[in-house]
């Protein structure tokens, strides 16, 4: 017993675990004891959701997805963690003094520390955590132009903190956390977001890259307006299977992109973006060699050109859409309601692309919209392109196969232009 009494006081001098051991004292009162000593213990430390004097708060922020890419100077495998939490600002617009003053759309985040793993393979590799605000997560599940621009902000927030050079190609696995579970994050706790819906209640900040896409489907300037201010109309653009229903592309949650040629063969309706030529940093190893060294991607397109190989994503292209139908769709609330809507605008389909023009009617002084040219990934068959406007929505859907069906391949190439 004495033996015992001298064990318990090593191990923490506590006298009423030694009075039990020695054969004396109140189990019941010692376990009571101990309960509350327990319990002041988890109070001393961080609590949740909780500001604390420093201005800071601990929270557990809720998975997102993740990104996979590599250190490009070590090699070693890295894994962003993109989670979510209500007390990160939401995106707003921010005076920046590298422009002399103007506006640009301020994404706030939180970079987490860098945690030792270990992948699928028991290779080692390093995972971090970037906590945003709920609505740039779930907008990312929405758009997949939107989900690149993030994922490019997100691997240069972790190069610019941690001073490392990360390979901007990458993966896109099928999990929303890499790690056994959400690592707990202490964020500073900051409004701008709200000052700035104080003073500028009228002008929402735009989501990050949404005017860079725009201005990137026809040369147009900010916001997708011409040079004249004039916007272009909104647009998606979609790939459905033979048998599938019609669908409003505007209001589609469209899942993530799929992986394989396989995985797209099991969708109905593919969403524009998510064709293997457009993501050639997004898709497979083998189509863009994302995890290869330098040496490696060199003689990997060696071989290409000495083949006389497609460019990367051609073929994988030319596969998801066999035997789909392309569908734009393009709302145009805007125009005149006085006026008959087929008068207001043209449209031009060839086998390259779409273009969608608006005269400039009498009396008025510009345009309904800027023009819109979208250019389709490969051949079409315009020849058996059809066009309908739907009066309730002011939407205009135009359908057209995405190959040239066999009983076409005699027809007269000068007649495959329509003009609607």
């Amino acid at each position: 017993a004495a033996d015992q009494v001298a064990f318990a006081k090593a191990m923490g001098d506590d006298l009423g675990l030694a009075e039990l051991l020695g054969g004396g004292g109140d189990i019941e009162q010692y376990l009571q004891s101990y309960e509350q000593m327990l319990a002041q213990g988890i109070q001393t430390g961080p609590q949740l959701n909780v500001v604390d004097a420093e201005g800071g708060i601990t929270v557990r922020p809720e998975p997102g997805f993740v990104i996979k890419t590599r250190d490009v100077t070590s090699g070693m495998k890295i894994f962003i963690n993109v989670v979510s939490n209500e007390h990160i600002e939401r995106p707003h617009m921010k005076s920046l003094e590298e422009l002399q003053g103007e506006e640009g759309c301020r994404v706030p985040m939180s970079v987490g520390t860098p945690v030792e793993d270990f992948d699928k393979k028991s290779e080692p590799c390093v995972t971090y955590d970037i906590v945003a605000n709920p609505e740039i997560v779930e907008e990312s599940q929405k758009q997949p132009s939107f989900r690149e621009n993030l994922v490019s902000l997100c691997l240069a927030a972790v190069s610019q903190k941690y001073k490392i050079e990360l390979d901007p190609r990458y993966k896109l696995p099928k999990m929303k956390y890499k790690g056994a579970s959400v690592q707990l994050q202490r964020i500073r706790k900051s409004r701008q977001s709200d000052i700035e819906e104080v003073l500028s209640s009228n002008t929402a900040a735009p989501m990050p890259g949404e005017s860079a896409a725009r201005r990137a489907q026809s040369g147009t300037g900010a916001n997708g307006e011409s040079a004249d201010g004039v916007e272009q109309p909104e647009f998606c653009i979609f790939y459905s299977k033979a048998g599938a229903g019609s669908v409003d592309g505007f209001g589609q949650k469209w899942p993530l992109p799929p992986d394989t040629p396989q995985d797209a063969a099991e969708l109905d309706n593919l969403s524009g973006w998510d064709l293997p030529c457009y993501r050639v940093n997004a898709f497979q190893e083998k189509i863009r060699g994302t995890m290869m060294n330098k040496s490696q991607r060199e003689q990997k397109e060696a071989e290409h050109q000495e083949a006389g190989a497609s460019p990367p994503g051609v073929n994988e292209t030319r596969e998801v859409l066999a035997g789909r139908t392309c569908t734009v769709q393009v709302r145009m609330p805007k125009l005149d309601m006085q006026i008959p809507s087929l008068k207001q605008f043209g449209v031009e389909v060839s086998d390259e692309c779409l273009r969608v023009s608006f005269p400039l009617l009498p009396r008025a002084a510009r345009p309904a919209y800027a023009p819109l040219t979208l250019w389709w990934p490969q051949q079409f068959c315009s020849a058996q392109a059809t066009a309908h406007w739907e009066t309730q929505t002011d939407t205009l859907s135009i359908c057209l196969p995405t190959e040239v069906p066999d009983d076409e391949a005699e027809f007269d190439q000068g007649l495959l232009n329509a003009v609607f």
